[in-house]
């Protein structure tokens, strides 16, 4: 689908030879005499001012009349806006009685395909069959099947009208034509077999198409504003030639939505970017040359993500990024504007933000590999950067304070290590990513070389084919084949795919031998006199660990950073003598003998602390059995005073209370924060682990 703007008349009337048709699920033509009459006003001050006019969005699609072979447009939308302008052409043709052939003559090659052998598609419009029936006899001059009530009919003769009296007031025919060929559209053009006209038909609005975030937020910027061509010329032009490609919007459109979420620190539907951006620009109190000044500096900035070669940074900079762009992660699209407006800020130096990319790089790659489900990234990369410098002292450690952040995020957003990723680029179906396979293949390849082979014209070789012959399967079971045969052992690249197919494997290793640059790839396939399962799973183990170096966190500084001084939370800490001042606190972490451990509930702590304590010493924690409670016990726990204890010494009303540490050892939870304290006080103590060397850490009291 691709929108562009032109003139309606120009694009689909001017063609000698075309069908215009609308179809059948299309309502009646209903435009009335006042949608024609503010028409035609408009098309007065056209001639006034000599500038076009613009009446909105047309949707089409584009192909051949199998009938009779002449173009044809299907109009999917816009349908009232087309059918008045052929009757505007056409009264104007029957008002010109000044002898003005050209006028006449233009009008009736836009109207009518003369030189077509089929009556059926002489006139060019074919409105759906209640309809014309009507435009047909008024093209026709066929008075006696007229019907004066319909619209066709009423506003061919209100347009007549205004145009006779145009004519006498010295406005001359071939103006009036002119001005109709002024009236701008956006077409929006479907693609035959890629888009489903119906679909895209019911999902429109009765004002029209509905316009894309970019369209929106283009005219919320420009048309109210008395100096838009100014604005349009200096800066939204230059936004479009940044991002927009092949005449499409969806970069426009991508951008706007990054942008938002930069903007926000948080995810934003896409149903919702244009409304959080006239909201966001209200609540800024902006101008529109102020929002538009931000928004190109942000678009050139986002133009070097999707289009990495053309931009100005750095080669590892620019690698970085084309490997995102190729494993399909824009996800990190709204963190990496903030970091690189830092840079061109001034805020940040080269170093810090190649680094930063290449961790980036590599975790998203890493995440790729073993296909960690991508639900939480788009959030996670909305906040990452306000999250990680919430507390300004952090700027100080920037490329630590992004590390560090990274590397305490759990679950599906934590950092998979190097067994996860060594196991899931032996084992896993890597072809079926065309993207990463492409990237990985070449990585092998081209490592840190200067001189690289290039992704364009090759392609991906199965060594053992897709499908086997009868030679392959003398040693390779169906099982076998299905298991291995996408996996990296399996693997390589070639610009003779075609030439490769399902030929055996001694025609294969002569191709390879004789034809193949990837020598790192192939270098374990061309001394091999067959292709085994055994071959595949050894050359797996090769390559996998050619990829570990390659995507390994230790070089760059991309290791874990533990800087206790770098937090992401402004907190208040609480040691064991201060027990009163947990209550009503957020709870963000516990620090235990120098080790800050996140947490998010204060009943989970002495669970953690006290399996933590026994990993070190797994002795005491038996002679523990039995620890009570010291001082007031107020009202928790009235009836069972066991801090550690076994399940038989558990009151059955208070097993909610209690939590299972190991074997059949049970620490005491739950309750008031107070509480809680209460326990971890006595833990430590139990474990004669110096007081200082735990606290816990709370958020600050907002004023």
């Amino acid at each position: 689908m691709q929108a562009s703007i032109f003139n309606a008349t120009e694009r689909f009337f001017a063609p000698f030879q075309m069908i215009l048709k609308i179809p059948v699920y299309q309502r009646n033509y209903d435009w009335n005499k006042n949608n024609v009459k503010r028409l035609l006003d408009d098309l007065h001050t056209v001639i006034k001012t000599k500038e076009h006019h613009f009446l909105g969005a047309v949707v089409y699609l584009e192909s051949t009349n199998s009938d009779i072979g002449l173009p044809e447009y299907l109009i999917i939308d816009g349908q009232q806006r087309l059918t008045t302008i052929t009757l505007m052409l056409q009264a104007l043709k029957d008002a010109t009685v000044d002898g003005d052939a050209f006028t006449t003559g233009t009008i009736e090659s836009f109207l009518i395909n003369t030189q077509s052998p089929s009556q059926e598609y002489k006139i060019k419009l074919k409105p759906i069959k209640s309809d014309n029936t009507q435009y047909s006899a008024l093209l026709k001059h066929d008075n006696s099947k007229l019907d004066e009530n319909s619209h066709i009919v009423e506003n061919y003769r209100l347009a007549k009208q205004i145009f006779d009296n145009w004519l006498r007031q010295g406005i001359a025919s071939r103006e009036i034509l002119w001005a109709i060929r002024q009236l701008q559209v956006v077409g929006i053009s479907l693609k035959e077999g890629e888009d489903d006209p119906q679909i895209i038909f019911e999902s429109i609005n009765s004002t029209g198409v509905a316009l894309t975030n970019s369209d929106l937020i283009r005219n919320f910027l420009l048309m109210s504003d008395h100096d838009q061509e100014r604005l349009f010329e200096d800066y939204w032009l230059p936004i479009e030639d940044k991002l927009r490609r092949d005449n499409s919007n969806h970069a426009m459109d991508a951008f706007f939505r990054q942008f938002i979420i930069m903007k926000k620190n948080s995810v934003v539907a896409e149903r919702k970017v244009y409304q959080t951006f006239v909201d966001t620009f209200k609540n800024e109190n902006l101008s529109h040359e102020q929002a538009l000044k931000e928004i190109k500096d942000y678009a050139e900035l986002c133009a070097s993500f999707m289009y990495p070669a053309e931009s100005s940074y750095n080669d590892d900079i620019k690698t970085d990024l084309a490997s995102l762009n190729r494993i399909n992660q824009s996800t990190s699209y709204p963190f990496f504007l903030h970091v690189f407006h830092d840079y061109e800020n001034n805020e940040i130096d080269e170093e810090t933000l190649t680094k930063v990319i290449r961790l980036i790089t590599i975790y998203l790659i890493r995440r790729t590999i073993c296909d960690v489900p991508s639900n939480s990234l788009l959030g996670f990369f909305a906040s990452y950067y306000a999250r990680t410098f919430k507390l300004t002292k952090n700027n100080k450690k920037y490329y630590e304070a992004i590390n560090k952040y990274l590397f305490v995020q759990q679950n599906q957003n934590e950092v998979p290590d190097d067994n996860q990723l060594k196991n899931a680029l032996i084992h896993s179906k890597l072809y079926l990513n065309k993207g990463l396979c492409d990237l990985i293949m070449l990585d092998i390849e081209n490592g840190n070389s200067k001189e690289k082979l290039n992704s364009e014209d090759l392609t991906i070789e199965h060594i053992m084919p897709q499908t086997m012959s009868k030679s392959w399967r003398k040693n390779i079971s169906d099982e076998e084949h299905d298991e291995f045969v996408h996996t990296l052992g399996n693997l390589s690249i070639t610009g003779y795919n075609s030439e490769m197919s399902n030929k055996s494997f001694a025609e294969k290793k002569h191709i390879l031998e004789k034809n193949s640059k990837a020598i790192i790839l192939n270098k374990d396939v061309v001394d091999k006199d067959e292709w085994t399962i055994a071959d595949i799973k050894a050359r797996a183990e090769r390559l996998a660990d050619i990829l570990l170096n390659r995507y390994e966190l230790n070089p760059y500084e991309l290791n874990p950073i533990e800087d206790s001084r770098i937090e992401f939370e402004a907190v208040d800490k609480i040691g064991l003598d201060n027990l009163d001042a947990t209550t009503g606190r957020k709870l963000v972490s516990f620090t235990l003998e120098g080790s800050k451990y996140p947490v998010k509930y204060f009943k989970d702590v002495p669970l953690q602390v006290i399996q933590i304590l026994d990993q070190d010493n797994p002795d005491l924690l038996k002679s523990l059995v039995g620890l009570t409670w010291k001082g007031t016990l107020n009202n928790a726990n009235q009836n069972n005073s066991f801090i550690i204890c076994q399940e038989k010494d558990i009151d059955d009303k208070l097993k909610w209370s209690y939590s299972k540490v190991r074997d059949d050892i049970y620490v005491m939870i739950g309750g008031s924060a107070h509480r809680n304290m209460h326990v971890l006080k006595q833990i430590i103590e139990a474990y004669k682990i110096p007081k200082d060397e735990f606290y816990l850490s709370v958020k600050v009291k907002e004023n």
